[in-house]
């Protein structure tokens, strides 16, 4: 039986939620992220503002400010857009939609050819297929911008294939606390 994304979506926000080992994972995942080529050479990195059961990304944030790298977390605007905002510190992040920290500063990204964008997702295929929220809203964004991408998520929130359609962007890498997936 083949489920719709709506089914996938409630089935992996509880397999999530039941993680074991979290704190360990998140440290092995910032490593890796922070450890990879792509990231080390990046000039801006576009990150997301992890919330609920998600893989940390506060700690990520926190060691690309210390390092000097401009990083940028999205704002949720009207009809499905998006924009990065620049932030100095986790200081600069207020509520926003959906309960997620956003950005409080005004000054927008600047996206070149070396900026980095992380994505979230509740599944990744090792072909690099995002299962997302389903709000669009990265995939509106990617569509227009050539960024390198990179996905991150517990090793066990991998899927052998996920569905998609037209309009799904998918992902350069996916980095999980176990391996890298180019």
């Amino acid at each position: 039986m083949i489920m719709d994304k709506k089914e996938l979506r409630k089935l992996f926000r509880i397999k999530r939620s039941q993680i074991s080992g979290k704190a360990e994972k998140n440290f092995r995942i910032t490593e890796r992220v922070l450890n990879n080529p792509y990231v080390i050479n990046a000039d801006t990195i576009l990150i997301y503002v992890s919330y609920g059961s998600e893989t940390d990304t506060l700690s990520i944030i926190k060691n690309l400010l210390e390092s000097g790298k401009k990083v940028a977390v999205p704002r949720c605007l009207r009809n499905g857009i998006m924009e990065f905002i620049y932030i100095n510190s986790l200081d600069n992040l207020t509520a926003g939609a959906f309960g997620i920290p956003e950005p409080s500063g005004n000054q927008k990204a600047v996206i070149t050819q070396n900026t980095v964008c992380i994505v979230p997702a509740l599944s990744f295929s090792m072909d690099g297929t995002r299962l997302g929220y389903g709000g669009g809203y990265y995939d509106r964004f990617l569509e227009s911008e050539n960024i390198y991408t990179i996905g991150i998520c517990f090793d066990e929130m991998l899927s052998d294939n996920l569905p998609s359609e037209k309009h799904d962007i998918k992902i350069k890498t996916v980095i999980t606390e176990e391996r890298t997936v180019q």
